[in-house]
């Protein structure tokens, strides 16, 4: 795939996947990812059919707003965008930015319509009320609470009998979403095949610890 070098070439670029790329980042800061969105190629696909709708609504727009005068820009277009850069940047500004994400903003966002009575008379009478959802940004359960502790003990169940373990203080340090999972401990302590931590271990400067499928880590406070 070739990188647009014109200015023309890079405006067509971002009129085909500008207002949908941007419509899908708001959308998934407010409603997550869902099933498919894991696939980049189905996320690339979702994109490019949200440009072409809005990219269409637009258009019809635009020829039913200006009549004669979008003509030009319809039978020679390479010739009408460099007398009307301004326009174009506004364009791109409004219609590729602010209006998508306005758009998902509105659908997926934190706050929706909701009825003031339940009346039958009454329910098409509606205020902004915040939206329930079960979504959140935090990707996993690590990253929601590892990132909180500090102060304590700490031990890692490794396999069955090996353990690793020690104290976690402000010079601790352990990883999150979208790096693998691991630990520095600062200062490290024997653990027992129970378990338990014992006495520091000599001349210790702290442990790295990549943590693997299937290990337990435990926070205990002193």
């Amino acid at each position: 795939m070739e990188i647009p070098a014109t200015q023309f070439n890079v405006a067509v670029f971002l009129v085909m996947v500008l207002p949908g790329v941007v419509h899908a980042a708001v959308r998934t800061r407010y409603a997550g990812l869902r099933g498919h969105d894991r696939d980049m190629s189905s996320r690339i696909l979702q994109a490019l059919l949200v440009s072409t709708l809005l990219d269409a609504f637009y258009l019809v727009v635009y020829l039913l707003v200006r009549g004669e005068r979008a003509n030009a820009m319809l039978v020679n277009p390479r010739a009408w965008a460099p007398q009307h850069l301004r326009e174009i940047a506004w364009g791109l500004l409004i219609l590729g930015i602010v209006l998508p994400a306005a758009l998902a903003f509105i659908a997926y966002g934190p706050l929706t319509w909701v009825p003031v009575s339940t009346r039958r008379g009454l329910r098409w009478l509606r205020l902004p009320g915040k939206r329930r959802s079960a979504y959140s940004p935090t990707p996993t359960a690590w990253d929601f609470a590892a990132p909180r502790r500090g102060g304590c003990w700490v031990r890692i169940r490794i396999s069955e009998s090996t353990w690793v373990g020690g104290w976690m203080g402000a010079n601790s340090y352990l990883s999150t979403y979208p790096e693998p999972r691991d630990i520095f401990i600062e200062d490290q302590h024997h653990v027992n095949e129970l378990g338990e931590i014992k006495e520091p271990v000599a001349n210790s400067a702290g442990v790295w610890v990549s943590l693997p499928e299937g290990a337990i880590v435990e926070w205990i406070n002193p």
